[in-house]
């Protein structure tokens, strides 16, 4: 037999903890050193993130998982055995240095809750009470019995003070009935891990479906170029494409480069770096470019002079109100003729054949 040498077998041990590290962070889902996805999938696959969660107990031993029309779910329609305080559970390890855990995931009420059922979050020794999400008139049964049209899906958005190394997650099942009756799905949990001067505990939702949530509804969006139509229902929804922030009626402001003009934005001039109000009425000139009476334009030739004010280039007139800028310098009410007699904004300018030439007018 073939003896091996030492650094082959560093070498072979090497592979495996890379291999193992591999698994492990696909396990986890990690998308960053500070943030990890779980029950991510919207298939098959969503079978086997679930293996790592474990159940208080399982209506069938071994079945986990349920697929609601075309969403697969942790739990869901007759998975999870007994009746209120029934959990699923996963412990994750290892976990980054934080002060708060953000926790976001997507809830699926399913079947007959009433007034009195709901659902809570545990992370390690806190308990959060969440939502009485209610079966009533909204549209159609989404999975499970055919008899009742269920609240729809809700997104939580929640925060817990945790700084520990590993934390421990559980959905626990509040509802009055067992899971053949009243039961609930989860999927899309992710975390981050973050450190922050306050940590707090909080909880807010975003209906899926702009349906409004009984309380708590989300009041901010996680991005500015999203804003929310229906407050009560705490849903954002994107800003058209030409507006840097909106509201219902309309954009709020504008990328550089463009104004409201009414509800929308229209793009400025193209002298302009930023404009307002209209297209020519810049704030700011495009480079090489200097600014007069908020007009931007090629030169700035003597005898008018510039100056710089906050990353601008202005162009001046060393004379006032109706005065021509004289070739030489001076000031005069007249410009004799022969001259150029030129208007550069509100400057007059009377000179030789010269190079001022403005952009716009």
């Amino acid at each position: 037999m073939r003896r091996q040498h030492k650094h082959e077998v560093l070498l072979f041990m090497s592979v495996i903890i890379m291999v193992s590290n591999i698994q492990l962070a696909s396990c986890y889902g990690w998308r960053s050193s500070s943030e990890l996805w779980d029950l991510e999938y919207n298939d098959e696959r969503l079978l086997d993130e679930a293996k790592a969660w474990s159940a208080s107990s399982l209506v069938t031993p071994g079945i986990i998982t349920y697929k609601c029309g075309s969403d697969y779910l942790l739990g869901g329609y007759n998975i999870l055995g007994g009746t209120k305080g029934s959990y699923f559970e996963r412990i994750y390890t290892g976990l980054p240095p934080h002060t708060q855990i953000n926790l976001t995931y997507i809830i699926f009420p399913i079947d007959s809750w009433d007034t009195t059922d709901y659902y809570e979050v545990h992370v390690d020794n806190y308990s959060q009470v969440a939502w009485t999400l209610g079966a009533g008139s909204y549209g159609q049964s989404t999975c499970g019995s055919d008899t009742w049209k269920e609240f729809p899906p809700v997104q939580a958005v929640s925060t817990f003070i945790h700084s520990g190394d590993s934390v421990t997650i559980q959905f626990v099942h509040m509802l009055d009935q067992r899971t053949n009756d009243e039961s609930f799905g989860i999927r899309e949990v992710k975390m981050k891990f973050v450190n922050v001067t306050t940590p707090q505990n909080s909880l807010c939702g975003r209906s899926t479906t702009n349906v409004p949530l009984p309380k708590w509804p989300c009041t901010e969006c996680e991005s500015s170029h999203q804003y929310i139509p229906k407050a009560a229902s705490g849903t954002c929804v994107e800003c058209p494409t030409s507006c840097a922030t909106c509201n219902a009626k309309g954009c709020l402001s504008c990328y550089n480069g463009q104004y409201i003009d009414g509800t929308s934005c229209s793009q400025c001039d193209s002298s302009c770096a930023t404009c307002i109000n209209k297209a020519n009425y810049c704030l700011t000139c495009q480079p090489e470019l200097f600014m007069a009476s908020n007009f931007c334009y090629k030169s700035c030739s003597y005898p008018l002079f510039t100056t710089e004010s906050e990353g601008i280039t202005y162009c001046n007139s060393p004379c006032s109100g109706s005065q021509f800028a004289m070739w030489d310098g001076s000031c005069s009410l007249t410009c004799p003729s022969g001259l150029n007699n030129t208007i550069l904004s509100t400057y007059k300018v009377c000179t030789f054949p010269c190079s001022i030439n403005p952009i716009n007018s």
